[in-house]
């Protein structure tokens, strides 16, 4: 992986800007491929409602991890 990977990040439009949080630069590129993955489902909404019920609910299911691991972190001073 490129050395300034997290300087290419750019906050997606209804998530936390994982910059605001302390993280390490490991945990910034595991949420940030899950960030996306989200990001990606959210875009195809009513298709996966409509024609996967079921993988909509699982994608539900990790939204809600994904926000309880994002904001077990602290958050950057400013």
């Amino acid at each position: 992986m490129k050395k300034n990977v997290i300087n290419n990040y750019k906050p997606l439009n209804g998530f936390y800007d994982l910059r605001d949080f302390v993280l390490s630069k490991r945990m910034f590129i595991k949420l940030w491929v899950v960030q996306d993955f989200l990001f990606s489902i959210e875009k195809a909404k009513s298709y996966y409602k409509e024609m996967e019920p079921g993988s909509w609910q699982k994608a539900k299911e990790l939204s809600a991890r994904y926000q309880q691991i994002l904001l077990s972190f602290p958050l950057k001073e400013k």
